[in-house]
């Protein structure tokens, strides 16, 4: 009787369908160093954190990498499609990298990224889930298949109706799918908002972020989307019953009396200010950091500048 290995952390982290590990026709496994790979930024999956990936680094120290990270050459770059983390771990205890380079279309390409996380990981968010679906309807129509959003489900086991669920979720802003990541509003809410406008949808997750300890239920969600367009005062009224408006009225004066004012902003305009700061994945306590910091800089330099005159 033949005796069945305990598989590696990096065995158990792997074992996709588009992104197979396994060399194809014409295809070698070949070590390159972690600095002449190039990782996607873009993309809906986060990156495992440091303990994760001290365990991952910690296997590969032991049983060396039992699969090749996937790369594709685009551009003179080699980019990794499957084995992000991987590369990382190798980078982290100083050793090459085992890749196979294969030639692929955008569309394939997109179908291995997303499948090998789709199947390695099993607490995804839902905001990753949703991007990762939309992605792969996307690739999935490239090579010309018509029932995309079936051969999803089918591929992962789930029903055609969730799936449709999370691509309608990837059209949300970032900011309210971080609520929803958070459980602060649920997949379904999320579902019903993603009909409405833009501009009904930056003003909702500006209230929402106002009022942080208000909840949405699915039906209340659903009226929400007659109410287009949104105002400050249609929310106030829809979510407090006309009895209560005195309460929030002496609230809000009570407010005013403080000293502290809180502001919202979307991460889009961030962005648009400064591009080499990576806000989509970076924890909301680290981004104010990052904007105070911006904030100090420009004040020093605007009174040295003042001096100067």
């Amino acid at each position: 009787m033949k005796t069945q290995k305990i598989p590696t952390l990096e065995q158990a982290f792997t074992g996709t369908l588009f992104g197979s590990a396994t060399p194809q026709a014409g295809e070698a496994i070949v070590e390159m160093d972690p600095a002449e790979l190039t990782e996607i930024t873009d993309q809906p999956f986060h990156a495992y954190d440091s303990d994760k990936l001290s365990e991952l680094a910690e296997s590969i120290r032991e049983n060396g990498q039992q699969q090749p990270c996937i790369v594709r050459k685009k551009d003179g770059k080699y980019i990794i499609l499957s084995g992000r983390n991987r590369k990382r771990a190798c980078e982290r205890i100083g050793c090459k990298v085992k890749c196979i380079v294969r030639e692929c279309t955008n569309a394939e390409a997109d179908l291995i990224l997303t499948d090998t996380n789709l199947y390695q990981r099993h607490e995804l968010l839902p905001s990753e889930l949703a991007h990762a679906y939309f992605l792969q309807k996307i690739a999935y129509e490239a090579r010309g298949e018509r029932r995309s959003t079936a051969a999803i489900a089918d591929a992962y086991g789930k029903t055609v109706k969730s799936v449709q669920r999370y691509i309608e979720l990837a059209k949300l802003p970032q900011e309210l799918l971080d609520m929803i990541d958070a459980g602060r509003l649920p997949v379904m809410v999320g579902v019903e908002f993603s009909n409405m406008g833009k501009n009904d949808l930056d003003t909702l997750f500006l209230y929402l972020s106002d009022h942080q300890s208000l909840s949405v239920s699915v039906e209340q969600a659903k009226n929400l989307r007659r109410l287009s367009p949104i105002t400050e005062t249609e929310l106030n009224h829809f979510f407090y019953p006309d009895e209560e408006l005195s309460k929030i009225s002496s609230s809000t004066t009570e407010k005013k009396d403080k000293t502290v004012i809180s502001i919202s902003l979307k991460t889009d305009y961030l962005k648009s200010i400064d591009n080499n700061f990576d806000y989509l994945h970076t924890p909301k306590d680290k981004i104010k950091l990052h904007v105070m910091d911006c904030l100090a800089d420009y004040f020093k330099n605007k009174e040295l500048t003042h001096r100067e005159i």
